[in-house]
């Protein structure tokens, strides 16, 4: 089950972020990545561009959902792999994502 609002804390506790998955800030050279993985296109349009944002979501939605089945929990930044961590334009301060139904 997929997490309905997915929280990013920062090393003091403050909350940095608050959004639900499909929301998600992507960084745009991953967009651009996937996009030319999928269609090799290195200049989107929308059609292309909303597919390529769609597979990331995704990916990240399933690794949320391998790591923490029950859709609600928390992770530790440093526990997730690079790969994932790599998708999301969040800060540097955010040291774990909270999720919730």
């Amino acid at each position: 089950m997929q997490p309905k609002i997915i929280t990013f804390i920062s090393e003091n506790g403050r909350t940095e972020l608050q959004c639900r998955l499909n929301s998600l800030p992507l960084k745009e050279e991953k967009i651009i990545e996937k996009s030319r993985e999928l269609f090799n296109d290195p200049e989107p349009c929308i059609i292309h561009r909303s597919f390529a944002i769609k597979k990331v979501l995704m990916e990240i939605g399933e690794y949320l959902e391998e790591v923490l089945p029950e859709g609600k929990g928390q992770i530790m930044c440093e526990n997730i792999p690079n790969s994932i961590i790599d998708l999301l334009c969040i800060s540097k301060d955010v040291l774990m994502i909270k999720l919730d139904l």
